[in-house]
């Protein structure tokens, strides 16, 4: 899907430490990401994409960052081993420092990564325990009684078992920088999470986050390409994550400056193309932190509410998020949404 259409790939069998996993984003901590685990030295630190108690029979990824120059260069492939109740489940040996794993059963699971060098010495090794736990019971009973009703049933069961039992933890636990009372702010980004998830299956958005990776380890030229559509599962654009993160911590000015793109269809694709060349020619160091902030699903939500909450000052300043979503029949929260899955748009 994301090959180019132009031009043969030539494959790239280098082994290590792509760039993508050589550095936590700026001004990140590693508990940004997702739960981690670091090396006693520092240099490397493994996190998951799912912040245990993690769930029986559903995939969750693992990403080993080499942030220590000298490992990373030493460094010429991966060996990973699940263990529960001292039993090896599987182990598995990668070129990337990136592996996913479907838990069989529930107790205590152990992550092992093994740092090998082009000798197979091992240079380093790191260890994660989490929990691994049923599916949620309450949540099956829902979908099965949605289901066997008349009328509309549950939304879509695979998301929301996707929803409920990996991100749960990421939607109900943000906050605004400004807070206010109701919920409607975390309501708002449950939407928007159920409407990115509903919108690429968790394969779909694990291959286009590894194309965008892969555009900035090896092939730039494809970046501006594949940041034409949303990333991850939330469905964030680049260049509006680009637009609403700050240069540095506490700052206002962004990486990209606000850009409102034309209302009209086909104005408005030619400058989001322009605006796509601009997200090109930042720093490669920025465009890995964004790789990174956008496909690990908890930095991914975490910056969903930024983006809602800039998006809300900017154009309805004043307005609560529960004001936002119930009053004015809707119109504002439509408006936030269009501005942020298709601009921001200019208002005319």
């Amino acid at each position: 899907m994301y090959k180019r259409t132009s031009g043969a790939r030539t494959p790239n069998h280098h082994m290590g430490v792509a760039k993508t996993e050589s550095r936590i984003p700026e001004s990140f901590q590693a508990f940004d990401l997702g739960e981690a685990v670091a090396s006693s030295d520092g240099r490397c630190t493994l996190i998951s994409f799912v912040t245990g108690p993690i769930v029986l029979g559903r995939d969750n990824e693992y990403t080993l960052f080499v942030t220590d120059a000298a490992l990373a260069a030493a460094a010429h492939s991966f060996e990973w081993s699940f263990t529960q109740d001292g039993d090896v489940k599987k182990t598995d040996n990668t070129e990337r420092s990136i592996t996913k794993y479907q838990p069989e059963a529930t107790g205590t699971l152990t992550v092992t990564v093994r740092i090998l060098d082009a000798a197979q010495n091992e240079q380093a090794t790191l260890a994660m325990d989490q929990d691994v736990v049923p599916p949620s019971a309450a949540l099956e009973t829902l979908i099965e009684e949605a289901w066997n009703s008349p009328g509309p049933g549950a939304l879509n069961p695979d998301v929301l078992r996707e929803m409920v039992n990996e991100h749960c933890r990421y939607y109900q636990s943000l906050t605004l920088q400004a807070p206010e009372s109701g919920d409607g702010f975390q309501r708002f980004v449950f939407s928007l999470a159920m409407d990115g998830a509903a919108r690429h299956t968790t394969a779909e958005r694990r291959e286009h986050l590894g194309a965008l990776a892969a555009a900035v380890n090896e092939h730039p030229e494809d970046f501006p390409r594949l940041s034409a559509r949303g990333a991850g599962v939330c469905n964030i654009r680049p260049a509006l994550l680009a637009m609403t993160l700050p240069l540095a911590p506490g700052g206002s000015a962004p990486f990209i400056p606000w850009t409102e793109l034309p209302e009209v269809e086909n104005a408005r694709a030619f400058a989001d193309e322009q605006l796509r060349g601009r997200l090109a020619t930042l720093s490669e160091n920025v465009r890995i932190d964004l790789v990174n902030i956008l496909r690990f699903p908890k930095s991914n939500i975490t910056h969903c509410g930024h983006i809602l909450e800039a998006l809300r000052n900017r154009y309805f300043v004043g307005a609560t998020f529960d004001e936002v979503l119930k009053g004015m029949s809707g119109t504002r929260a439509h408006w936030i949404t269009r501005h942020y899955q298709e601009g921001p748009v200019e208002r005319t």
